[in-house]
């Protein structure tokens, strides 16, 4: 019965709450190790990493295998940028559980980051194996396709992805980085509309919404058109384009960065007005 509130509670982002509960299932249960563990997992969703690790350690204690622990402890180690300790941990966690996605999803990001596309690639496929359905892996599929340049098959991803009917935050800030990258910025914008209103206090998520509204404004999209050519070719193509564009039209290149400069600044500053009113001009924006 605990477990229950504790868990809805959670969901329910009343974290105090929660937190109280999980501390009172341990206080008549001392030695359950699922009691510390949703403490725990209750301190990661809350952003409190180092308690989680700290609830997790003592669910280990109590249970060396227990796997809400593990869970807490890898996806803590991995929103902490520890890459050593988190692939530690995730070996030992898929030993415990193979069959929890989150894991090869988990390393599918870091590869990703790094632009280990193939090995990004062999994770993600595992995750879709043991997940098929879920928006959030369909939707990291059409991001990786994208920046793959494999276009039409991301498309086809974010179709699998919409057609779950999601209502996540992350899922649609992955198919809003595809659309990105796609160089499709109304979609960009309308997929960052629907992760802000969602999870509206997540800085990252506010952050990215406001630079996709930049591109509403017709002046910036022009001088993005450039970058949206760049998606669809090689690296060193894109980059000989611009030495014989530079060697041959070298004044109108500097115009060209000069006007994109004024561009990004201009349409940056209007968005502030359009969302915190003219005052921001004059005050920090928190």
């Amino acid at each position: 019965m605990h477990g229950v509130r504790v868990y809805q509670l959670m969901n329910w982002r009343r974290f105090p709450e929660a937190i109280r509960e999980a501390e009172n299932w341990i206080a008549e249960d001392p030695e359950n190790s699922d009691a510390y563990g949703m403490l725990a997992q209750v301190h990661l969703k809350a952003g409190s990493y180092d308690q989680a690790l700290h609830w997790s350690s003592e669910s280990l204690r109590c249970d060396p295998e227990n796997p809400i622990a593990w869970f807490v402890r890898t996806i803590t180690l991995y929103s902490q940028g520890e890459e050593k300790l988190f692939m530690e941990a995730v070996v030992e966690a898929q030993r415990i559980d193979p069959l929890e996605s989150h894991y090869p999803f988990l390393k599918f990001n870091l590869y990703h980051k790094k632009g280990s596309l193939k090995e990004a690639r062999e994770e993600l496929d595992q995750a879709l194996r043991l997940n098929p359905d879920r928006a959030l892996y369909l939707a990291a599929d059409s991001y990786l396709r994208a920046n793959s340049r494999d276009f039409e098959s991301s498309l086809a991803s974010e179709g699998m992805a919409l057609f779950q009917d999601p209502e996540d935050d992350q899922t649609f800030l992955h198919l809003a980085w595809a659309a990105n990258r796609r160089g499709d910025y109304g979609k960009e914008l309308e997929f960052m509309k629907n992760a802000v209103r969602i999870d509206p206090a997540d800085e990252q998520i506010r952050a990215e919404y406001l630079s996709s509204l930049q591109k509403k404004y017709w002046f910036y999209r022009v001088l993005l058109m450039p970058f949206v050519v760049k998606k669809r070719l090689a690296r060193w193509q894109f980059l000989l384009i611009w030495i014989v564009l530079w060697l041959v039209f070298r004044p109108l290149v500097v115009l060209f960065l000069l006007l994109y400069v004024l561009a990004h600044w201009a349409s940056r500053l209007m968005v502030r007005v359009q969302v915190f009113g003219w005052r921001s001009l004059f005050r920090k924006i928190s």
